[in-house]
Formats: C-alpha cells, structure tokens, sequence
C-alpha cells in the first residue's frame, strides 16, 4: 500500500517476470470493476471492442474499440466493466528498464511515455484512428504470440512490437495536440461542422466529449468551450437532440416500439432515452406517438413510460 496516496501499489518485481520484465494479458469479465491503485511499471491499455469505464489523473471516461491509454508508473487508476455491456481489453506491462538502451533516435521522444511526472505524456486518453486500428492489434498479437510461445529471439520480437506500438500512439498523440494556429471565425467552425457530422453519423453509437473533440482535433476542454461557442448548445445537449429528433420520426413511423426507438437512436436505458425525450419535448413518447403516430400502440408498450 502506497501510504501518501492511500491506493495500492503493484511492483513489477512482483507481477512481472524478473529475467524479462513483461507481460500481455486481456480483461473481458463483466464483472470487472477495480479500485484505484497504482503500478511501478508501465501499463498499455487498448479496447479491442465493446465499453468499460477507466478513471485516471481524476476523470471517469466510458472508453470503447480505438481507444488507448499508456499508463505511466505511480498513475493512479482503475478500470470497470459497464453495465450490461461486453468488453475486451488487451493490456501489457513492462518495466520502463525493458526499453533502456533500446529507444535510439526516439529517446527523447518516447521516454516521457515510461516515465511518471511532468514529464510524462500530458494527455490521459487516446483514440487510435481506424485506419491505424489493424496496426495496433496486428502489433499486440504479435506481442501475445511472441510471449506465449517463447521461441528463441522472443525478447527481441517484443521489444521491436512494442517500440512500434509507442511511436505510433505518439504520431497519434501528436495528431490530437496539433492545435490550430490564428484562425479565423470560418476556419474555427469547420472543425465543429465535422464534429457535428460525426454525430449525425454516429448517433446510435456512444459518443463521449472526448471522442467529438478527436474529430475537431482539439483538446476536450477546448472543444467544448468552442462548441457552444459556435453552435450555441453544449456538446452532450447537441448530441441530444440529434437522438431525440430521430426518434421523433421513428415514433411517427409505428414501425417500431418505444422501447427498440431508444436503443436504436443510443439509449441504453428506456428510462434515460423517456426522461430525455420528456425533458426536450415537453411529453413521454408514448404521449408523442398517441398525438403525431395515431393510436395504434404496439404490443407490450402500452404505459411503459408512465
């Protein structure tokens, strides 16, 4: 137990092999739901697919396929599983000894990714681009067969994988943080325009603020201070609405109940999706569907919503 931050601390000479400091595991289990601690060692955690929830440096996010954190040593954090959702998440540990000598003309680049402190890289969270999504995984299951078989140059094989891995989250580190230069009131909207044709697009998936502000290229504070700067909404209201008055069309189609409209437009909880329909409408869509969708009320629906 670390005694000044009150949160368990995992030594690597403890989780990790003395002789060659590394190992590369996978987290499904829905009932996963750890409490913070810390490690000495370095920590990759990327999703492979479905939603688990990961708090780190103070901030909670619903993290989902793409998305990637490189866990410094003394980083406090946990990870959770969802509620009702699946989930893969492949991790590696390794001391940051395992790279020394290895970095070459990346040094300095790469270093701050396995040290703690200021010096380490600044952002909590990364979303890996789909086209470099392959890349990624191809790069952790060559670590995960390098480790399991352990043929002769297997230390090797990882160290080259894993070198990979670090530049190119720093190429997409570097992507995020690129920050625009002096812009001018158009060219400040096109990346809010993108952002918001990502939600139109992407409605029915989970978008956090984080992933809006990657399609902007902005830092998330700053994304959220411009869009409502520019669309006058906040980012969470915008997305919204976006849902709600898709569901809007879906409940004057009757095609579909209530309850597979919430689901269908991103609503994981029929009573989330009925408050927030209530709450910017003015009515339940049950009382939606009986004034604009006429009468007729699919089975099982009837005051679902009261």
């Amino acid at each position: 137990m670390n005694e000044d931050l009150d949160m368990p601390l995992f030594q690597g000479r403890d989780e990790l092999n003395r002789d060659f400091p590394f190992k590369i595991f996978s987290y499904d289990s829905p009932h996963l739901k750890q409490s913070l601690h810390m490690h000495d060692y370095v920590q990759i955690a990327y999703v492979r697919h479905g939603m688990c929830n990961h708090q780190m440096l103070g901030k909670s996010l619903t993290v989902s396929q793409g998305d990637l954190f490189i866990i410094t040593p003394g980083t406090g954090h946990s990870i959770s599983a969802v509620e009702d959702r699946t989930f893969e998440l492949i991790m590696a540990d390794f001391l940051p000894e395992l790279l020394e000598g290895h970095l070459g003309p990346m040094e300095d680049t790469l270093k701050r990714y396995l040290t703690p402190g200021l010096a380490s890289a600044p952002y909590s969270w990364l979303h890996v681009g789909k086209q470099r999504q392959p890349l990624v995984l191809q790069l952790l299951q060559d670590m995960q067969d390098e480790y399991d078989h352990k043929e002769v140059g297997y230390e090797f094989a990882i160290r080259l994988s894993l070198l990979k891995l670090l530049m190119v989250a720093d190429r997409e580190y570097r992507a995020v943080r690129r920050k625009p230069g002096r812009q001018t009131a158009a060219a400040e909207r096109e990346p809010i325009e993108e952002a918001r044709r990502y939600v139109h697009d992407n409605y029915s998936q989970d978008i956090p603020l984080e992933h809006g502000a990657y399609m902007a290229n902005m830092a998330p504070a700053y994304f959220s201070h411009m869009f409502k700067q520019v669309t006058g909404q906040s980012f969470i209201d915008y997305v919204n609405e976006i849902r709600i008055e898709r569901a809007k069309e879906l409940i004057r189609r009757q095609s579909l109940t209530v309850t597979q409209i919430g689901f269908q437009v991103g609503y994981h909880h029929l009573s989330h999706f009925i408050r927030t329909f209530k709450k910017r409408t003015g009515i339940t869509p049950t009382e939606y569907k009986k004034t604009f969708g006429g009468t007729a009320e699919p089975n099982g629906e009837r005051g679902m919503n009261k």
